[in-house]
């Protein structure tokens, strides 16, 4: 920036469509290819990956030397070669010795969403139809959970796990953000349909699902509902959620909320909610 000039530069023969940087990697996608290279002047190619066609630049990297893991794992996931497929890669400086590629066989149609943890031990990802979200482990590619986001179709613009990893926020195109627990939290429980323990082979798979334990329609009258506006996912605090919307040039701030609830017999339990509360356009910040 000082110098106002180039300190690295890397050229390629078709579009860039992504770029991922950590302290000692720069991963770049383009529609068929992934490069790893190293983050170093000039820049050493480290590793290439070739993908299925990925026009929407679509990947996920952890930072790698998170906290005080013991572990120093710095997973690359984006789509294999076959579609519903993900590859995943350790880049880590140690990656060749552990050599650890594998695939995971996610879904039956293509990839549309990836995301890691922070530590890197869990891979998030959904299809282009969006109503089904599984969570598989980087380290045995086993699948951890399996949520239902809904039933209709949706296109999933963004995923991203909470800062200690027990949360899962997710957000569509039906203007949705859904929050699933990931552990064996006994308040903040995930929603299961009142007919799952239906007896009969009849009974429809969705009856089976999880779903998300709290979720809100995100509703804007300020805003033209016609604008084509992909929002990217942040979590600020391990309650609190930032929505960053590039077309509407704001941001928004969700915050789960704890509430007493009484069911039908008079018992009383926890009910979580996402109420927004607050928001500011990118404008204001320069006044």
């Amino acid at each position: 920036d000082l110098k106002t000039k180039d300190a690295l530069n890397l050229n390629f023969y078709s579009p860039v469509l992504n770029i991922f940087l950590s302290r000692t990697r720069i991963v770049v996608v383009l529609n068929n290819k992934i490069y790893v290279h190293g983050f170093n002047s000039p820049p050493k190619n480290i590793a290439q990956y070739e993908t299925f066609d990925n026009p929407l630049g679509i990947a996920a990297l952890s930072p790698g030397a998170y906290q005080d893991q013991a572990s120093n794992l710095q997973i690359l996931a984006f789509p294999a070669r076959v579609m519903g497929q993900i590859q995943i890669v350790d880049i880590s400086s140690s990656g060749q010795e552990r050599n650890l590629v594998s695939i995971i066989k996610a879904h039956k149609s293509k990839i549309r969403c990836l995301a890691l943890n922070k530590a890197g031990t869990m891979l998030a990802s959904a299809s282009e139809t969006g109503t089904i979200i599984r969570i598989h482990s980087t380290q045995t590619c086993s699948l951890l959970y399996e949520f239902r986001r809904g039933l209709d179709r949706a296109i999933i613009y963004s995923m991203e796990f909470s800062q200690n990893g027990t949360k899962l926020a997710v957000l569509s195109d039906k203007q949705t953000l859904h929050v699933f627990n990931i552990t064996n939290n006994q308040q903040q429980v995930n929603k299961h349909h009142l007919l799952k323990n239906l007896p009969g082979i009849l009974r429809p798979n969705y009856f089976n699902s999880t779903w998300s334990f709290c979720s809100v329609h995100l509703k804007d009258e300020e805003i033209d509902s016609d604008l084509d506006d992909r929002g990217v996912l942040g979590w600020s605090s391990e309650s609190s959620i930032i929505i960053l919307w590039k077309m509407k040039g704001k941001w928004e701030k969700y915050v789960i909320v704890e509430k007493d609830e009484v069911n039908s017999g008079g018992e009383t339990f926890k009910k979580f909610e996402l109420v927004r509360e607050g928001w500011r356009s990118f404008g204001d910040l320069n006044e």
